[in-house]
């Protein structure tokens, strides 16, 4: 492995261009033509088989190892956000609207450079790899539909990083346990009987009861919930009634819920619902409450975390490992890999306050210190052979 990661300093300049050639044409979504396009000619150069269009338009890519009874995957997400980029940079997007302004173009660009160096060194690959370029991260999520379309089939572990605007660059983030939250989507229906505004007690006030609810679901987070334990639940948007004499029938309120187990999550329907219907009840109305669930919580495989943390101390030192102690009550669709088979999402730190990059993710002045890309390649080659070793071992 010593000689494989020699090289990868030679290449810093192909990962940088590679991440500016995406960065430069960002899409959306599942809508990747020129994204998709642009990897497949850089695979076909690197001489790389691959399967185009998996899960709608993912690309899973083969290198084989010695070992062929061992496959070790790395995953890269491809979409961008749909932000006008507002930097200086020359490769800035030409694509009005569209921004890689998460960093996507980045793990990528890693993906890419992972495979070109394994090229190169064919002889020395310890197993099967595989490379999962996914659609869809930032949206409905792309990682299931390329599981239900194979991309997982014979694959023993999987690693996945996502770059870090709050670490500077030169140093990793590691997480065991719950990395990133689940979401649900929480839709709450109250019905009271409408009436003239002047004479109230003639109907149910709708928007009475749903207040009623909407300061009762606080003490699910409350009074319900160990305080050990992680929950948010968010009420973002609620609408109803006709004009300012009539007293409403029908009020409409959504938000969404996190958390980082599913023994919370389930127990905290069961008392929304039964708020929101006994509370309508209360007051003389019906309520319901419909879910509707998301992205899984992500939740690491904490043997295959201490592989991440080994390799870093080895490239980078103890010193720039951050071991984070809260998860993330955003979502990661990397959770469904972890879900069905071993496996850890790390951090890679991008931040440079001399070199000016500062901007947070999804924003508009995002940026990356580019000298992140071969500490990142690095990383997930060193992922690999260890983790080899720790496969063949429980073979």
């Amino acid at each position: 492995m010593k000689n494989i990661l020699e090289i990868v300093d030679d290449y810093s300049n192909y990962f940088k261009e590679i991440r500016r050639e995406l960065h430069s044409c960002p899409e959306l979504g599942f809508e990747l033509s020129e994204t998709t396009e642009r990897i497949c000619r850089h695979l076909d150069n690197i001489g790389i088989t691959y399967r185009k269009n998996v899960g709608i338009s993912g690309i899973v890519a083969d290198i084989q190892g010695r070992d062929k009874n061992v496959t070790i995957a790395l995953r890269a997400d491809m979409d961008a956000l749909p932000i006008e980029e507002n930097t200086n940079v020359k490769y800035v997007s030409r694509n009005k609207g569209k921004m890689h302004a998460c960093g996507h173009d980045a793990h990528t660009a890693i993906l890419l450079g992972v495979g070109k160096i394994l090229a190169l060194n064919k002889d020395k690959i310890p197993c099967n790899v595989r490379l999962l370029f996914q659609p869809a991260e930032e949206t409905t999520g792309g990682a299931e539909p390329m599981i239900l379309d194979g991309a997982l089939e014979g694959v023993d572990c999987i690693f996945g990083l996502h770059v870090d605007e709050e670490l500077d660059c030169g140093k990793i983030g590691i997480k065991y346990g719950a990395v990133n939250a689940s979401s649900t989507d929480v839709r709450i229906e109250v019905e009271g009987k409408s009436c003239h505004g002047a004479y109230p007690s003639d109907g149910v006030d709708a928007i009475v009861t749903m207040s009623a609810i909407i300061m009762s679901l606080q003490t699910v987070i409350s009074r319900n919930t160990d305080a050990r334990e992680s929950l948010v639940i968010n009420l973002g948007k609620i609408s109803g009634g006709t004009k300012e004499n009539i007293v409403p029938q029908h009020v409409l309120c959504t938000g969404t819920m996190r958390t980082l187990s599913k023994e919370i999550k389930e127990k905290a329907k069961k008392r929304i619902r039964e708020i929101v219907e006994y509370t309508a009840m209360a007051y003389g109305g019906t309520g319901k409450v419909i879910f509707q669930d998301s992205y899984i919580a992500l939740i690491n495989h904490d043997e295959y975390v201490d592989i991440i943390k080994e390799n870093a101390s080895l490239l980078i030192r103890n010193k720039n490992i951050q071991i984070k102690k809260l998860a993330n009550m955003g979502v990661e669709d990397f959770a469904y890999y972890v879900d069905k088979i071993p496996g850890a999402f790390f951090t890679l730190g991008v931040r440079n306050e001399e070199k000016g990059i500062v901007a947070p993710a999804h924003n508009d002045k995002f940026n990356i210190d580019e000298d992140a890309l071969a500490i990142g390649v690095k990383m997930e080659i060193m992922n690999i052979f260890t983790a080899y070793e720790k496969l063949r071992g429980a073979k």
